[in-house]
């Protein structure tokens, strides 16, 4: 597996967000992890970065901007439309699949807890 220079979490739970930046970094999967809590704070930091991130997982609920709106903010910004996105979820509704699925920049919808095997194929993808 290569070792992705960025990564973007985006993911409100505290638990969540230590246990896949722990399982990242154990893998090597990239060498820097940016966790925001929510989409709004996302958006506002990611044009501070000085390298845009090489994957985003995002996660579909969250306080202050869920994860809908912030795709939403995203299709309008076309430096950050190249950057795939994975929802990292766990909602299981279909109708959640299948309105990911409407945006062009999504290219995976995961439901919670990400796996060695997720990452794995997300690598192999890029």
């Amino acid at each position: 597996m290569k070792t992705l220079d960025s990564v973007l979490l985006i993911e409100d739970d505290v638990i969540t967000a230590f246990l896949i930046k722990t399982l990242m970094e154990k893998f090597d999967f990239c060498k820097n992890i940016q966790i925001y809590d929510n989409g709004e704070e996302a958006l506002n930091q990611i044009s501070n970065l000085q390298n845009l991130p090489e994957v985003i997982f995002l996660d579909l609920n969250m306080p202050v901007m869920n994860g809908w709106e912030f795709l939403n903010h995203l299709q309008k910004q076309q430096t950050l439309l190249n950057i795939p996105i994975y929802i990292l979820t766990s909602s299981i509704d279909p109708l959640d699949k299948e309105r990911a699925k409407k945006f062009p920049n999504v290219k995976g919808y995961l439901v919670k807890p990400l796996s060695l095997r997720d990452l794995e194929k997300i690598n192999s993808s890029l």
